[in-house]
């Protein structure tokens, strides 16, 4: 779906007698009173008027990224309630209901295209979360739309969220009015909260900002929002794949944490028992007479103090197996997690599916297609601001050669005295002598005015150029705070990325060139695997059947493939074929972070105790 198509976004709000479902427990039903008062299939009606101030895209951005670096360092309220601010609504357990950062838009704000909006809450998303840009630009336009969708609907918000960001809405505020000029002092919108922190993909809940009414009202576009729509699908399984690993990681640290407990319980145990029988030995010669009442008494102050110290250690290892069973739980709730994030981008996939088939078949048997679409018989003769003059605008242009819709610039019209609140950093977006940013601005769209087969043109020779230059296999990051990306090629001379795989999910800190294939790890939705990827087309030749340990490392010996499998919740040294078909696996466990060295007809690794072992290099057997 083309999110900024013209100069309107469509976003459907909800229609009477809908019953919400929450993500997986509570369900609310719709205020229809509040729908049923003309609010039906609407669109977002952004300002075409002349421009007063050019603000760049970084500017624009730069209001939500400061506000969001606020919250990420502390702060639970952030901004000027007459501009741009923000509410980290974060509390306590609170049942099934969800936490959410509110976002404000104050009376004096200057924001009046629903783009502008969305690259501010990226930029927000980015500075307390730490999303990429990419992530947090498809999670702004998801937000924006859920916003819209919920409009008003106190009765929603109620079942949906706890008290910590309900005392902060007004049902007038709630959510996101489809009209620019509704956006100033009107508008609460909600950013519902996940399980993860900053850094983490499930930072913000996804499951929410796209359940079924907003998936809708995506699927109100021609072609059905399948862009947004498969993005979504493959961040939700980034998501599971990221929950999955980090469980694996706590089940690891579990199971050394126990072993390490039940033994330091067992010593406590015989500690206790040899206090017990010293004990007895004590008082038996005290009441024989074998003892002295001096040293008797001496000999009972010191068992005491070891009876103490024995009891303060077994309230330690209660401690310690309470913050263990927690862990426990955590870590099952994140294998839940994981399941829930594949099972929607599952569903999801099987919708787009039939979507497609749909529009396949639309296709092949073709019917005509009457408008509906009303439109004023005198065009000229509608009111200015009116939705009518926006439709007619949208179609012909405006008057004062509007064209911010068709560039990738963002800008925010000052129509609005400024407030004398403003925060230096909002004044720096906002600021009407921007001249250099503007100028660039202008001179960026004077630019994109040329003809347009000429620009087509230049384009066919570059793809030329980057065709007939074969590209270095390189390795690129999907964010800052991982070790995921995505295999590319670049082009030597110039550096231009060329081409790109479509897996997001490479474990870019193992990869190896074995037989004329890039062998790595990557996740595909049901765990980690291992991936043989064609290095001249990038294109996945196939992927083994094994799951890996997110933490192995793969190693090369002659045409054998080595590395880490997990099988049961344990791991296992296993050898593999170019075909990534499992030839062998260890009898022994062996440590997640292990390393191999091969040396003659023997390989050496270390045991899940982290003791060196030596293996067969063809079998995986122990060496005798």
């Amino acid at each position: 779906m083309n999110v900024c198509r013209g100069s309107r976004f469509l976003t459907v709000l909800l229609l009477g007698g809908m019953i919400c479902a929450l993500p997986g427990i509570l369900q609310g039903q719709v205020n229809t009173e509040e729908l049923e008062k003309g609010q039906g299939s609407v669109e977002f009606f952004n300002y075409e008027g002349p421009v007063t101030r050019i603000d760049s895209r970084a500017q624009i951005r730069g209001i939500g990224f400061t506000l969001g670096t606020a919250v990420r360092s502390g702060s639970l309220r952030s901004g000027s309630e007459s501009r741009y601010f923000v509410i980290h609504g974060a509390s306590g357990p609170e049942g099934p209901r969800l936490e959410a950062d509110i976002f404000g838009l104050g009376a004096a704000v200057g924001v009046d295209h629903i783009r502008n909006l969305r690259l501010i809450i990226q930029g927000y998303l980015e500075g307390a979360y730490n999303y990429t840009a990419q992530d947090a630009d498809l999670l702004a336009q998801y937000i924006t739309i859920y916003n819209a969708v919920y409009r008003g609907n106190w009765q929603y918000f109620s079942a949906a969220y706890k008290q910590s960001v309900l005392r902060y809405l007004t049902q007038d505020k709630a959510g996101l009015s489809v009209r620019f000029n509704e956006w100033p002092g009107k508008t609460l919108m909600i950013i519902p909260l996940g399980i993860g922190t900053a850094g983490s993909l499930s930072a913000i809940d996804t499951t929410s900002i796209s359940d079924a009414a907003v998936l809708d009202e995506l699927r109100k576009d021609g072609d059905l929002g399948m862009d947004q729509r498969k993005d979504m699908v493959e961040f939700k399984e980034r998501e599971a794949e990221e929950a999955e690993q980090e469980a694996l990681r706590q089940q690891h640290a579990i199971a050394g944490e126990t072993a390490r407990i039940a033994a330091e319980r067992a010593a406590l145990e015989a500690e206790q028992a040899r206090l017990a029988q010293e004990q007895a030995q004590a008082e038996a010669a005290g009441a024989q007479g074998r003892l002295s009442p001096e040293v008797a008494e001496q000999a009972a102050k010191e068992l005491a103090a070891q009876e103490e110290a024995a009891q303060k250690r077994e309230q330690a290892l209660k401690e310690q197996e309470a913050a263990l069973a927690a862990q426990r739980e955590q870590a099952e709730r994140l294998e839940a997690f994981a399941e829930q994030k594949r099972d929607e981008a599952q569903q999801d996939r099987e919708q787009i599916a039939g979507d497609q088939q749909g529009l396949m078949d639309a296709a092949a048997d073709p019917q005509p297609q009457v408008s509906t679409e009303a439109v004023p018989e005198d065009s000229s003769q509608a009111e200015p601001g009116s939705p009518e003059q926006a439709e007619v605008e949208s179609r012909t242009g405006n008057a004062q050669g509007d064209t911010r819709d068709d560039g990738d610039r963002g800008e925010e019209n000052s129509r609005d005295a400024p407030s004398q609140e403003e925060d230096p950093a909002e004044d720096a977006a906002d600021q009407d002598g921007s001249e250099d940013a503007g100028e660039d601005e202008r001179t960026a769209e004077a630019g994109a005015t040329r003809d347009t087969g000429e620009a087509d043109q230049e384009q066919s020779l570059v793809a030329v150029e980057n065709a007939q230059v074969p590209g270095v296999v390189g390795m690129a990051l999907t964010g800052s705070a991982t070790s995921q990306g995505s295999v590319v090629k670049i082009n030597p001379a110039s550096g231009v990325e060329l081409k790109r795989t479509g897996l997001t999910t490479i474990n870019i800190r193992t990869v190896l060139l074995v037989d004329t294939q890039i062998i790595a790890v990557a996740g595909d939705g049901n765990g980690l695997r291992l991936v043989a990827i064609d290095p001249d087309t990038l294109e996945v030749l196939h992927q083994g059947e094994d799951r890996i340990h997110p933490e192995s490392l793969l190693w090369v010996n002659g045409s054998d493939i080595y590395g880490i499998m997990v099988s049961e919740g344990n791991c296992y040294l296993a050898r593999f074929d170019t075909a990534l078909t499992r030839q062998a696996q260890s009898e022994i466990q062996v440590h997640p972070y292990g390393t191999i060295l091969f040396q003659e007809h023997m390989l050496s690794t270390q045991d899940r105790d982290g003791k060196a072992v030596i293996l067969d290099p063809m079998d995986l057997t122990e060496g005798r």
